[in-house]
């Protein structure tokens, strides 16, 4: 007697019934877990507590996220008012601001008629290449800021005091 695949599958798929009772899967948890996971912590292996974890957890990320959106979105520009004394049209971009400013002012500089003027366009110069250098070193700061600021905001959440 020989068995067909068919058969032989359909065999291994049945299972007898006994009197025990499957254990039910709380799918909701599973998928909390997964998150919590994916997000890099540790589930606790309570529910109620998990579940707030991860609520926790997305609100701080979704905060970061916007304030990283909005500050991505323009940048205060520190030398503004020489690019408007220079006419010149503010993008909110500081690296792509400044490289405009200093050519601008580099060509006043060279097409200055006098030496009082060529001073005034100097002194404009060394004060934005001042604060564009300032403002750089402050975004460093804050960068640097917000990472400690996530560590510890995933130390809360991992119950890590």
């Amino acid at each position: 007697m020989s068995i067909s695949p068919i058969s032989s599958y359909m065999m291994s798929m049945y299972v007898p019934s006994s009197g025990t009772k499957a254990v039910e899967e709380d799918y909701e948890y599973v998928l909390i877990k997964q998150q919590l996971a994916a997000m890099g912590i540790i589930p606790s292996g309570d529910k109620e507590t998990d579940k707030l974890k991860l609520e926790t957890a997305q609100r701080v990320k979704e905060m970061m996220e916007s304030q990283s959106a909005s500050m991505n979105s323009r940048q205060s520009i520190p030398f503004e008012d020489v690019m408007n004394t220079l006419n010149l049209s503010i993008t909110g971009d500081l690296d792509k601001d400044y490289d405009t400013t200093i050519d601008k002012l580099d060509y006043e500089i060279y097409m200055a008629y006098s030496d009082e003027e060529k001073e005034y366009y100097e002194a404009l110069k060394d004060q934005v290449e001042s604060e564009y250098n300032s403002s750089k070193q402050d975004s460093i700061s804050y960068f640097s800021g917000a990472s400690v600021l996530s560590d510890m905001n995933k130390y809360m959440l991992l119950g890590i005091y």
